[in-house]
């Protein structure tokens, strides 16, 4: 079983836990593989933001 297999699965009993029940295991992974790359894709982002030089810094 792979990472985003059990995450979805985590996922799919916490989204039934409050109601939400039409979501399939296919949907959970879909949203945990999206999740994954959209933290994946943040984090470039800051990685990038952090290494711009700073204009108040006088560099």
């Amino acid at each position: 079983m792979s990472i985003v297999s059990i995450m979805a699965a985590i996922l799919e009993d916490e989204l039934r836990e409050h109601g939400i029940l039409k979501l399939t295991q296919l949907d959970c992974e879909t949203m945990v593989q999206n999740m994954i790359e959209r933290t994946a894709e943040l984090a470039v982002d800051i990685k990038q933001y952090c290494l711009e030089p700073n204009p108040n810094d006088g560099t």
